[in-house]
């Protein structure tokens, strides 16, 4: 049996202020204008040690899929709200790429990013996962280069900040916020979508129009059961198989982030199924 090998690549910027966001309010990044922030600005520092980003939940991810053989992370580093995750980084072996502002609306971390991506997996036969941890919907393009290299791509993204696209390229996303080891943050209310900051400032984390919208789990179910029977000369679907496809029909599908401890527990809480003794099985009541 072949080694499964990882490549894990963190647009840094992207993620950091994703989560500041989703702990202090929609744009919060933008108004509060953090990448210009000095070091020593006391409420800014206060608000990016509330909203701190756990990087060995992210990287502990990635080597639960297998040998982690490339870890890169890619940002500004010069900027005091990402020198603190510099300890973090460097003990999880992580590569530090340095990414300077050419421009003042885009951090530059999605073209180096996929370009890096596709010059590793065209280096590195042996790579099976691509892994990246990220939001905005940049990286379709090389997830789809990846998929058909044969190769499979994981997402991860803070929620609210996932963009609508991305997931859906993916074979597999996962919420940064439901990762194992990561503890659950309150968010403050949410700003109105308005804001004061300059649009052209600071990091690309997401805009309203690419943010992705709530996911019809229910009617997914249901959609995926009738798929899997047609195919079938029997009424009973393996509890294993309809997982599979339903993460392939929504990468982005989750049973814990839906507040269930295991799949048989969901299945078991939808309308009009049954399962056996040992949930294994499932099937459409009447």
């Amino acid at each position: 049996m072949s080694e499964t090998r990882v490549a894990l690549y963190l647009d840094f910027e992207n993620l950091v202020a994703s989560q500041y966001d989703a702990v202090h309010g929609r744009n919060a990044w933008h108004k509060d204008r953090v990448v210009h922030a000095p070091a020593g600005e006391p409420e800014v520092r206060a608000k990016l040690k509330a909203s701190r980003l756990d990087v060995d939940a992210i990287v502990d991810y990635a080597a639960s899929l297998g040998v982690v053989a490339v870890n890169r992370a890619y940002a500004n580093w010069a900027c005091p709200a990402f020198t603190g995750y510099a300890e973090d980084l460097t003990s999880r072996a992580v590569d530090l790429t340095q990414l300077f502002p050419l421009s003042g609306t885009k951090n530059g971390a999605d073209i180096r990013l996929a370009t890096d991506v596709l010059d590793d997996l065209g280096r590195f036969h042996d790579l099976t996962h691509v892994v990246i941890a990220a939001g905005d919907s940049d990286y379709v393009a090389v997830a789809q280069k990846a998929r058909r290299a044969g190769r499979s791509v994981v997402g991860v993204g803070v929620a609210g900040s996932i963009g609508k696209y991305w997931e859906a390229a993916c074979d597999e996303f996962k919420r940064y916020d439901a990762l194992p080891g990561v503890d659950p943050q309150p968010a403050e209310e949410p700003a109105p979508e308005t804001s004061t900051a300059d649009p052209a400032e600071g990091s690309d984390a997401g805009t309203p129009d690419d943010r992705a919208k709530p996911v019809p789990y229910a009617k997914l179910f249901r959609r995926a059961m009738n798929n899997i029977l047609r195919q079938r000369s029997d009424d009973r679907v393996p509890m294993s198989e309809l997982k599979q496809v339903l993460m392939r029909m929504s990468p982005g599908f989750d049973e814990a982030t839906l507040g269930y401890s295991s799949f048989s527990a969901y299945v078991r809480d939808q309308a009009g199924v049954a399962t056996d003794a040992k949930n294994q099985l499932v099937w459409f009541e009447g």
